[in-house]
């Protein structure tokens, strides 16, 4: 298993453009002189990235500008990824206002074009004090956290695949190479070995040699079906095959063994790309403390490290003159992309669907205390926690129609209904156990009867209460009306039977 760098490293930044219009997308790549962007506002892994701490950014910023038929229509911003959202959504609030280059919020971001960034050096230099110490071209403030170095690459192994140095500098790949990555994007690779050529879209990273020689690996799209049984010493169940097949995340962490030899508990993920099987220390995994204007809790941010898919609400992109609203989706760290991926398309499905199912399980793990607006007792729900059988009557249906029927329940959950046929059938089957009669409160005379007043209640009363409230009283009257209604109905419904002939005598 390859070592990733630390948090540290992984600190990259997202090239904005805004053209001649005002409009402000993200950089994405260039292609045939045309310049690539994408929405800066969704989610997007084909976004060039650059680390924020390279002394390389001006390099690959001029290669990019020198491929472009039209640069200078152009206005760049170099911004932090986790903040990309955000700066893009004031940007577009300002649009409205000509935003204009040099403005406090856009030149904080801007990015200079090579010729201008060369002159304003010079003219630095030339306002510098004697005794001063001049930096040299490309140094910058920080040192660069590169885990290669370009002049140790062993370029004829790029030439080998059929690449071009120059394709791989100007989409970005190469700067993921320099940093120990493999990158996101492919490219199309040509293989010649014993007079058979071969051609697939491939991902590349760097490998040292033992000469000290960088050498360009290919890593091919692979088959899913054909998952390897054991990967760095961890073997693979059919389940977790499963799982990386539909996911793309094994969604818990495994022990493997480095290249040194070491056990250490990592995620595991597939690239989504190449299929390839890609493993990140558990140690190292860094969840970010908010997202998309939701703040992770301490019990998320643990489930999250985990590499469990954890469902979440966050704030949708707020149209003009609207308030951002609510979402609920999932999010997982991958071990490929080294980072915090949301879950789309069949892969967000099934996590909503388990998130779902989870809060349904939930839910009913208590002993309901009512059903269908009717009062269990606290006999009926042991009754009911024992795995037995309970008989409630009462029960009303849409139309008022009374009528009664028994119910069981299972924990996680709701309770399963009988009509007294199918209670009768169930209970000759040995399916359930003899029911328990849920005896709802009624109130009763100091001699023990029933009191008149409340014999036709439908629902329980207050311990004490010998009459029916207000509300009561009308309901009672209501249906007894409701019931005179219905018997009159009936009575004019019935068409007036012919008399019976007593035939002929004879």
């Amino acid at each position: 298993m390859d070592e990733r760098p630390d948090s540290s490293q992984q600190l990259m930044d997202i090239l904005l453009v805004m053209d001649e219009k005002g409009t402000l997308q993200a950089v994405s790549g260039v292609k045939d002189g045309e310049l690539q962007t994408k929405n800066p506002l969704e989610d997007n892994n084909d976004l060039l990235r650059v680390d924020r701490h390279s002394d390389m950014f001006s390099n690959f910023f001029s290669n990019l500008w020198n491929q472009l038929k039209d640069p200078t229509r152009f206005h760049f911003f170099r911004v932090p990824e986790e903040e990309v959202q955000r700066v893009a959504a004031d940007f577009r609030q300002r649009e409205s206002q000509s935003v204009k280059t040099g403005e406090p919020l856009v030149a904080q971001y801007e990015v200079q074009p090579p010729v201008q960034a060369q002159q304003q050096t010079q003219a630095g230099q030339q306002q510098q004090p004697e005794g001063v110490p001049q930096q040299s071209a490309g140094q910058t403030e920080q040192n660069p956290q590169y885990k290669y170095r370009p002049e140790d690459i062993d370029w004829n192994s790029l030439a080998a695949l059929g690449v071009q140095r120059e394709q791989i500098e100007g989409n970005g790949m190469l700067d993921q190479m320099l940093r120990g990555f493999q990158t996101d994007k492919t490219v199309r690779v040509h293989f010649h070995f014993d007079g058979i050529s071969h051609s697939n879209d491939s991902q590349l990273s760097l490998k040292p040699g033992t000469d000290g020689r960088l050498t360009v690996c290919s890593h091919g799209i692979l088959d899913p079906e054909k998952m390897q049984k054991q990967f760095f010493g961890y073997d693979i169940t059919d389940s977790d095959k499963q799982v990386l097949r539909q996911t793309g995340n094994m969604g818990h962490p495994a022990t493997v063994t480095n290249r040194a030899g070491e056990q250490v508990e990592a995620l595991v993920s597939r690239n989504l790309k190449t299929n390839e099987l890609v493993a990140f220390p558990l140690s190292k995994v860094n969840i970010p403390a908010e997202k998309n204007g939701h703040t992770f809790t301490p019990d998320e941010i643990a489930r999250l490290k985990q590499g469990e898919a954890v469902v979440c609400q966050f704030l949708s992109r707020a149209k003009e003159g609207e308030q951002p609203k609510l979402y609920p989706a999932p999010v997982q760290f991958s071990a490929a992309k080294m980072q915090l991926e949301f879950l789309f398309g069949d892969r967000g499905r099934l996590a909503m669907d388990a998130y779902k199912a989870n809060l349904k399980q939930t839910a009913n793990q208590e002993v309901p205390k009512t059903f269908r607006k009717q009062e269990l007792t606290e006999k009926s729900r042991l009754e009911l926690e024992a795995g037995g059988t309970v008989k409630v009557s009462g029960l009303v249906d849409k139309k008022g129609k009374a009528y009664q029927g028994y119910i069981t329940w299972k924990p996680g959950e709701k309770p399963a209904f009988m009509f007294p046929k199918d209670y009768k059938a169930a209970l000759e089957e040995g399916c359930v156990k003899p029911a328990v009669e849920n005896e709802v409160q009624v109130a009763v005379n100091s001699e023990g009867k029933t009191v008149e007043a409340t014999r036709n209640l439908k629902e329980a009363l207050q311990s004490a209460q010998q009459r029916p409230t207000g509300e009561q009283k009308q309901q009672q009257e209501r249906r007894q009306e409701q019931k005179e209604d219905r018997k009159q109905a009936q009575k004019q419904e019935q068409p007036d039977k012919p008399k019976r002939s007593r035939g002929v005598r004879r």
